[in-house]
């Protein structure tokens, strides 16, 4: 029966579904150059040692069932939703970097069984 209405509620709907693909596409660049990070500094002197996401994908698993494998072992703890590389995981031969760009992620050495 209202017009404008119908069309200020319609204009609300394809903001908001705009904002949301441009929100999603956003994490999708970060997660890739992020796993490109991650392969370059292990290709920068470490090639026996691999990104957990890499180790994932050895095992044919998703990174976050890999690092819930990992803390389950022992080899990393989860404090308040960041997570530390026990002493454990370092004797295992896990190794903590800091990329500039991207934060924190670990290194596993190839042979590492979870």
């Amino acid at each position: 029966d209202d017009p404008q209405l119908y069309k200020d509620a319609y204009e609300e709907a394809q903001r908001i579904i705009r904002v949301s693909d441009e929100i999603r596409i956003s994490l999708e660049k970060v997660s890739k150059e992020a796993e490109e990070v991650e392969s370059q500094d292990d290709d920068a002197g470490t090639s026996q040692k691999l990104p957990t996401s890499k180790l994932a994908k050895k095992f044919g698993i998703k990174t976050s069932d890999m690092t819930e494998r990992l803390v389950a072992k022992g080899f990393l703890e989860s404090k308040e939703g960041k997570f530390n590389l026990t002493e454990a995981g370092k004797a295992a031969g896990g190794e903590f970097r800091m990329s500039k760009k991207f934060g924190p992620y670990f290194l596993w050495p190839e042979s590492l069984e979870v």
